[in-house]
């Protein structure tokens, strides 16, 4: 089972888009690129990929105990 949660957190962040406020701050970064700017941009690209994450994360638990 761990190894299934590590894949499909693996698969969900090579295939998702880019959110528009990860999209903003790139832009930013690549525009300007500061300490700040990318600290900001590595920040906001970690927070997204928690939050993405934990709903893949509750969606396979979910169908775990709709299975049993």
């Amino acid at each position: 089972m761990k190894e299934s949660i590590i894949n499909a957190l693996y698969d969900n962040w090579c295939n998702s888009e880019f959110e528009p406020e990860v999209k903003e701050v790139m832009d930013s970064a690549i525009k300007n690129p500061t300490e700040d700017t990318i600290f900001q941009l590595a920040s906001v690209t970690e927070a997204v990929a928690f939050k993405d994450g934990v709903n893949a994360c509750l969606k396979m638990f979910q169908e775990l105990f709709r299975k049993e």
